[in-house]
């Protein structure tokens, strides 16, 4: 009986005393959450839903509150475009955003795009407003080194794991930013880049491999480039990619089959965030599962968090109800579309052109930003349409030209749009052979007239390609952004429709 006693006292005194349950722990799998956003664009207030207006979805409060509710081990990562999209983002150049992000607690960023929409200096200072490292190992100087005001790659310990998280900026930005705004910079292929960084972290000693980046996710009809899929596929060793830029919900994660990377991307406008959970074997610190889930940012469902929700409150308050100022009424919602003509896009053409009194107009599809419903037009939906400061530039060129602008315009991902011409074009052909026929102002295109044209300075400075526009014979800037042009229109029109259909027309082989 006291032999008895003896071992009962042994085996609780073993329980009570300090670590005798980690044994039986550390046989546990850790599980690290990681919480991902990408392609924000200045959309941190919450705002009705389209398809049920009563509802709210959307903004940095809710976010904050679906993040604060995680008790154990997590990270939380951005993958690009912070700022440029809403008069909140924009008007403070990114400073808003940037509040948001120190106040959530983001670990790591990545640089996008239209983080350059201002240029390298105004990204700088923005960098140094926000507490996150901010990565893009591929950003080169034109001496061949890495840029300073970024990290390629860190290494943070999470509930004792060592993961490594490197980023990459997509190498297409000569064809996304002008010029000048990325002047003296080089952005090296992804794949070399992100094999490089990985080789850097594990000799740092990282255990787990996280790549925030914005590339791309590859999808059929987008054009060919090399995305996330790539990246896994040709580098082993990354446990999950974060991914942005391509603007893509996905509600069930990509999955490398060679590798076992997960591929994760959010959507775009902060209406969702992923929560990806890796379940890390505690003795090896190998990844053994993954897996990744969207959530809808319904304050209603997540609530809101209210020291960011006075933070976003006060940017609102700052940019003033101009913006909720109605300056027509939209007979029919005009939508964008990436592989046809628009309502949207036919409308935004017709009224450059009639401003510039132009023959013809374009618009590039990537640079519509938002569709327009029916009701009422505020300048916050003209806004939303157009946020980048784009000014119409007036052109002269011969109809040879134009028909070389036409060829490139109807041979891209997201379709250019067209006010005063019309084009029937052959899907898939090569340069040169796309365009079947082509008329302006109602006439066929004659390739020894000149023609006035009106187009968006970023096409004519060749961004998204567009080389044919340096070909112009006179090349007249006119300091007018795009958004007030439309505006003009939308305010003379009174009452908006978009223009009758049949301008870009297909030939089917």
């Amino acid at each position: 009986m006291n032999l008895l006693r003896s071992r009962c006292l042994l085996v609780l005194a073993m329980a009570a005393a300090p670590g005798a349950g980690r044994a039986a722990d550390a046989a546990a799998p850790i599980r690290i959450r990681v919480y991902h956003t990408n392609d924000i664009h200045g959309w941190i207030m919450s705002r009705p839903d389209r398809l049920q207006p009563d509802r709210l979805v959307g903004g940095a409060a809710a976010l904050a509150s679906f993040i604060g509710r995680e008790t154990g081990p997590k990270l939380v990562l951005d993958a690009g475009d912070w700022w440029q999209g809403t008069p909140e983002g924009s008007l403070t150049k990114g400073e808003s955003v940037a509040e948001v992000f120190n106040a959530i607690g983001y670990d790591a960023l990545v640089v996008g795009n239209h983080e350059y929409d201002s240029g390298a200096e105004d990204l700088k200072a923005l960098i140094g407003k926000i507490k996150a490292p901010v990565l893009s190992a591929n950003t080169y100087t034109k001496d061949g080194k890495r840029a300073s005001w970024v990290k390629s790659w860190i290494v943070k310990e999470v509930a004792g794991v060592k993961i490594g998280i490197f980023g990459l900026t997509t190498s297409n930005m000569p064809r996304l930013a002008f010029s000048k705004n990325i002047a003296g910079l080089k952005f090296r292929r992804e794949v070399d880049e992100g094999r490089d960084a990985v080789k850097e972290l594990k000799e740092a000693g990282a255990e787990v491999i996280i790549a925030v980046t914005h590339i791309g996710l590859e999808e059929e009809g987008k054009g060919r480039f090399e995305g996330d899929q790539t990246l896994a596929r040709e580098i082993g060793g990354i446990d999950l990619v974060v991914g942005g830029h391509s603007h893509t919900t996905l509600l069930r994660p990509l999955r490398d089959a060679e590798h076992g990377t997960l591929i994760v991307q959010a959507g775009c406008y902060l209406v969702r965030a992923g929560r990806a959970t890796l379940t890390i074997d505690p003795a090896t610190h190998r990844v053994l599962s993954s897996e990744d889930e969207l959530v809808e940012l319904r304050p209603e469902r997540v609530g809101e968090d209210a020291p960011v929700k006075a933070i976003v409150a006060k940017h609102a308050a700052a940019v003033g109800s101009v913006f909720e100022t109605v300056v027509a009424t939209v007979t029919v919602a005009m939508n964008r579309e990436s592989e046809k003509e628009s309502g949207i896009g036919s409308w935004m053409a017709d009224c450059y052109k009639d401003w510039a009194g132009a023959d013809a107009a374009f618009q590039n599809g990537g640079g519509i930003r938002a569709d327009i419903p029916a009701g009422p037009l505020t300048l916050r939906a003209i806004y939303g349409v157009m946020p980048f400061d784009n000014e119409i530039v007036k052109l002269k060129m011969t109809g040879a030209v134009l028909r070389e602008v036409l060829e490139h315009g109807v041979g891209m991902a997201r379709l250019m749009q067209v006010g005063g011409t019309s084009v029937v074009y052959r899907r898939g052909k090569p340069m040169g052979e796309r365009v079947v026929s082509a008329a302006v102002g109602g006439a066929p295109l004659d390739d020894a007239k000149t023609y006035a044209v009106a187009a968006l300075d970023f096409i004519v400075v060749g961004g998204d390609g567009f080389n044919a526009f340096a070909k112009a014979d006179v090349n007249e800037p006119t300091g007018v952004l795009a958004r007030d042009v439309l505006r003009r229109c939308a305010e003379k029109q009174k009452t908006v429709a978009p223009p009758e259909s049949g301008r870009l027309r297909v030939q089917e082989d």
